[in-house]
């Protein structure tokens, strides 16, 4: 049996036709579980509606900012633990380095750019030789060779990028 019209119309509070009137009536007669409904409604519409107690929204908002100060302090507290706590743990990660800043400031500024020259140098040698070694290779392997590595290396670019479509494929439909 379809209850659904007859449910809606008793949980709904639009008006009905004489018709749907005479329907639900009827249904009503007939079907144990739409009658229980119309029943629990018409108890829930009979009772009594009782407003809140005098002065109930002010003490809600009194003890809501209350909630909100105590809120407000325990971050703060919270933010203060935890900034000192991560302070304490890089302290104790980097107490070799500052031990040795601490006791020769000098020595470290000294060391720290000896080792950015050296990184300097080390870099600027690393490009002449891999200039060098662009201008002298390519004259060594023959074009034909050059072309074997190009298509191979564009088959696999090809080959990882339809793989990552596969993979990455977000389902369409319904």
């Amino acid at each position: 049996m379809n209850h659904r019209p007859f449910e809606d119309w008793l949980l709904n509070q639009d008006p009905l036709t004489p018709a749907q009137k005479l329907e639900l009536r009827e249904h009503l007669q007939t079907c144990s579980s739409c009658s229980a409904l119309a029943e629990v409604d018409l108890a829930l519409k009979s009772v009594r509606q009782v407003g809140p107690v005098e002065g109930f929204a002010d003490r809600f908002q009194v003890r809501l900012a209350a909630q909100r100060k105590m809120l407000k302090r325990r971050n703060t507290i919270g933010f203060f633990i935890l900034t000192l706590c991560a302070v304490a743990i890089l302290t104790w990660v980097a107490w070799p380095v500052l031990r040795g800043v601490l006791a020769s400031p000098s020595a470290f500024l000294a060391s720290w750019l000896s080792y950015l020259v050296s990184l300097w140098t080390s870099i600027q040698a690393m490009s002449h030789v891999s200039g060098l070694f662009l201008r002298i290779v390519p004259n060594f392997i023959p074009p034909v060779v050059w072309m074997v590595v190009l298509v191979s290396a564009g088959g696999w670019f090809l080959l990882w990028v339809l793989s990552l479509m596969k993979i990455t494929k977000v389902p369409q439909g319904v």
